[in-house]
């Protein structure tokens, strides 16, 4: 079809606006719906170049505020008051045209607002040394052409009262027409400018510049900006087709961007990428519906010093194909959040229902050079797939890797690849937090609708985390299960010092061995961040090895016996320098103490109540067993000796019956009548003044 049958008339331009921005879905009515639309603004700039069909501004209003205008040539020029109110009758540029506004500072502002019935049509230059608002309900398009340089820009087919513009209350609302927003040209602000877009529909696919600024593309038909030196806005949706699209490129070098609406689809560039230490770029995608991070994007915020911030929020979430989100530091990792915050940790942080990594997906907040590894969020509140690749790598020269959650009711990570390394320093973290947690050797069939993301059925599905990649982790993992944490199949962690860490709200259930090379293992069943069932514990019926090598081992549940701080007075300390830890092997709970005293062969007191040293109090003692024993210094309060016949005091063979010399291995074990032996290790000293 011949684009040049589409001439640039006021009927074309409306019929541009009517049909709005792209719509960038598969569907075969949206993408008529998109060809329609770029023939129709392709037409028109070709019909600009064949002759003039537009003109400068005209039929000029002054509402409030002063101004004079100049008309020489094809240039305006408009020398106004600030806060000045203009009415146009029409307000377009073509090609070869400029429009000028000299206000009389860079803070200065001034209103268009358009009362007559034709869009307004940007095909050449629009220039301010200040801020320029333009408000057209009939719709804006920027041309391929466009050259837009001013200090600041507003452009919206909402409106906003005069007395709200006056008083600086960036309050927006659409009235009976509300058209469309797109950008095709290049739009500039100098460092520290304001960009921002406001239709029911907005699309970028030109170039938008504001170096340390802000850009906001904000699709809705209430829109407020609470502060405008802050990119926090409040989008009010009233529609489910409000849409914010960018095919093109955002930059606001060390500054802020800001997509807001029902759906927004990021198929370019956006970028708040800093050049200078301490300038660190923030953008935030928030929709009510949908955001999609579609393939070929690149949503960044890397720094010179550290990485930025980058929020990916809206009840559904997706980066598809190679989509890239990177906020990478030199001295440090930033933070990515896709979906949801660290631990939910942050109230203010969107929760996402549902949320989508594809395989050749990638996420990172490294740190370059030096410091420490960022956060990566991936977080689904019903079902999270992550399958593509997340990292905070420590600093090639120092610091250490950061922290990875991925959480969902119903989790999926098959194939993921995660990088929390620190070639110099100590490894990071990788958290997942489902609901019920399956390791095992299959992954599990993924329910899926039209647009891929797992079905929300899904959400009471048994997670399945194959065994293989876990055993392959270099980052330290923790598996929190709300309810129960299955090993149906033996992980065997190659890589030196990698912990393992199991919490469940309920059970562990142990179907297999579990081995580490020298990184500790920790198992907690009936644990209270997942909610504690009351009767949950550690079942191993096969008996198999847990085993952490030269690390710790450490084994809690229903059974176990609380952990409890004892502090002891010593001649030489006059703060606590004992410690009493629970370990327990699987349905033995037991006690292992440290004495640091100067008499080994002092039995450590205890009692049904509190004890207290030096002023320092700790929880009730009324179930720990208890052994005959004298007080350890005139200043312990005196304990009762046991109901039970059957407890036993053991010392280590480092503790002859004579010896009065400390030593780091020197440990006296308090057990049960039904526990089972544990090995005598050093339990850490914790010291307090």
């Amino acid at each position: 079809m011949d684009i040049r049958r589409f001439p640039c008339t006021p009927r074309t331009v409306r019929m541009l606006s009517m049909i709005g921005a792209p719509r960038l879905t598969a569907a075969a009515a949206g993408w008529n719906r998109q060809r329609i639309w770029l023939m129709l603004a392709a037409g028109c700039l070709a019909a600009s170049q064949a002759g003039p069909a537009a003109a400068n501004p005209l039929g000029a209003t002054v509402v409030s505020g002063q101004a004079s205008f100049a008309q020489q040539g094809n240039q305006l020029t408009v020398t106004n008051s600030p806060h000045a109110i203009i009415h146009w009758n029409s307000f377009s540029i073509e090609v070869g045209e400029l429009t000028r506004f000299v206000q009389q500072s860079s803070t200065s502002t001034v209103l268009n607002r358009i009362t007559g019935q034709d869009p307004s049509l940007i095909l050449g230059a629009l220039q301010s040394n200040g801020h320029v608002y333009l408000l057209n309900p009939n719709g804006i398009l920027f041309g391929a052409g466009a050259q837009v340089n001013v200090g600041g820009m507003v452009a919206s087919t909402l409106s906003i009262s005069n007395d709200d513009f006056l008083a600086g209350r960036q309050r927006f609302a659409a009235g009976p027409v509300a058209g469309a927003i797109s950008n095709l040209g290049a739009i500039t602000t100098p460092s520290g400018g304001q960009v921002v877009l406001i239709a029911p529909e907005v699309s970028n696919a030109g170039i938008i510049t504001s170096p340390q600024g802000e850009v906001i593309l904000a699709a809705g038909r209430s829109v407020q900006l609470a502060d405008t030196s802050n990119p926090e806005l409040q989008v009010v949706i009233s529609a489910s087709g409000d849409q914010a699209v960018n095919l093109g490129q955002v930059i606001a070098e060390g500054g802020r961007i800001g997509i807001y609406g029902a759906m927004i689809q990021q198929r370019g560039r956006l970028s708040a990428d800093s050049a200078v230490v301490g300038e660190n770029g923030r953008i935030v995608l928030k929709s009510s519906r949908a955001t999609l991070l579609e393939a070929g994007s690149l949503t960044s915020a890397t720094g010179a010093g550290r990485g930025g911030e980058i929020q990916v929020l809206g009840p559904q979430v997706a980066l598809t194909g190679n989509a890239r989100v990177d906020a990478s530091g030199n001295t440090g990792g930033g933070s990515v959040l896709v979906g949801g915050s660290y631990r939910r940790s942050d109230a203010s942080v969107m929760t996402a229902t549902q949320t989508l990594v594809d395989c050749d997906s990638s996420v990172a907040a490294d740190a370059r050079i030096h410091g420490n590894g960022g956060t990566v969020v991936v977080w689904g509140e019903r079902t999270a797939q992550v399958y593509g690749s997340l990292s905070v790598r420590g600093g090639a020269q120092s610091g250490n890797g950061g922290r990875i959650e991925t959480s969902g009711n119903w989790l999926d990570t098959f194939g993921m690849k995660i990088d929390a390394s620190a070639p110099n320093g100590s490894k990071g973290s990788w958290l997942l937090d489902p609901y019920d947690i399956f390791v095992g050797i299959r992954g599990v069939a993924i329910p899926v609708n039209g647009i891929r993301f797992a079905d929300a059925s899904a959400s009471g599905n048994q997670t399945m985390v194959l065994a293989s990649q876990l055993s392959a982790a270099t980052a330290d993992i923790v598996l929190e299960a709300t309810h129960d944490l299955t090993f149906n199949n033996e992980v065997n962690i190659a890589a030196t010092g990698v912990s393992l860490t199991g919490r469940a709200g309920n059970d562990i259930i142990l179907n297999a061995a579990l081995t580490t090379n020298g990184g500790n293992i920790v198992l907690a069943a009936n644990d209270s961040g997942g909610g504690a069932s009351g009767v949950g514990a550690i079942r191993n019926s096969g008996n198999y090895a847990v085993s952490a090598g030269s690390g710790k081992v450490t084994m809690t549940d229903v059974n176990s016996l609380p952990s409890v701080s004892v502090c002891v007075r010593t001649p030489t300390l006059s703060g606590c320098e004992t410690v009493l830890q629970q370990g327990a092997t699987i349905g033995s709970p037991t006690l292992s103490v440290l004495s640091t005293t100067t008499n080994l062969n002092s039995p450590l007191s205890t009692s049904p109540v509190n004890i207290i040293t030096k002023g320092t109090t700790v929880a009730p003692a009324s179930t720990l067993p208890t052994s005959s024993a004298t007080p350890t210094s005139d200043d312990a309060t005196p304990l009762p000796t046991p109901s039970t016949s059957s407890s036993k005091t053991e010392s280590t063979a480092n503790d002859s019956a004579t010896s009065d010399k400390k030593d780091k291995n020197d440990t006296i074990q308090v057990t049960t009548p039904t526990a089972k032996a544990t090995s005598n290790e050093p339990v850490k000293k914790t010291y307090c003044n």
